[in-house]
């Protein structure tokens, strides 16, 4: 098996163009339930939005017992992953086991069904603005966060496209990196 170390929009493994898993460990699940800077809903509708099949990936063993969470509460979560989001919830045992799992959906998806592998993935977006953050999502590796930002600095994809540098620089997020970056795969001549 080939893999390839990216920083993902979404997800943390992308098997095809239209399966990505989030994988949790029993430990992050429950602190994704519990509050903090992650949301595991946000996580999984972000998911949903781009894939057209999303896998929600529980590694390890005690989900009910490894802390003081009501085993109603973990159900109802759940239950609203795999019912509300439409997102098929798989468990692991450890590591291996879970990248064993990972290689077989992998060579259903790439070999079987001769699918390619799209960080982007393979579900339009709805709206006009899940559109146009897509597009520039896609310029260099840019997430959604910084695409949002762009966005809202120049008011179009038109002006995002024919920004130059200095003006790229200036936006919040965007480094002299990444608007050497964006120029050279706007900017560059295709081969």
């Amino acid at each position: 098996m080939t893999t390839r170390l990216e920083t993902l929009a979404v997800g943390d493994y992308i098997l095809s163009d239209r399966v990505a898993v989030e994988r949790k460990s029993i430990s992050d699940f429950l602190d994704t339930l519990t509050g903090g800077d992650r949301s595991l809903f946000g996580q999984i509708a972000d998911l949903t939005r781009h894939y057209a099949r999303p896998l929600l990936i529980i590694e390890g063993h005690g989900l009910y017992e490894e802390r003081n969470i009501h085993p109603g509460a973990i159900r109802g979560a759940l239950s609203s992953v795999a019912v509300d989001f439409g997102v098929s919830v798989l468990f692991t045992e450890d590591e291996d086991d879970t990248a064993e799992m990972l290689a077989t959906i992998a060579t259903r998806e790439q070999t079987d069904r001769e699918r390619t592998v799209s960080v982007h993935g393979g579900k339009s977006a709805k709206t006009l603005d899940e559109q146009q953050e897509y597009v520039v999502s896609a310029i260099a590796d840019i997430g959604p966060v910084t695409a949002r930002t762009l966005l809202e600095a120049f008011g179009s994809v038109e002006a995002v496209m024919t920004a130059n540098e200095d003006d790229l620089r200036e936006v919040r997020g965007v480094g002299k990196v990444t608007a050497e970056r964006i120029r050279e795969v706007i900017g560059s001549e295709y081969r």
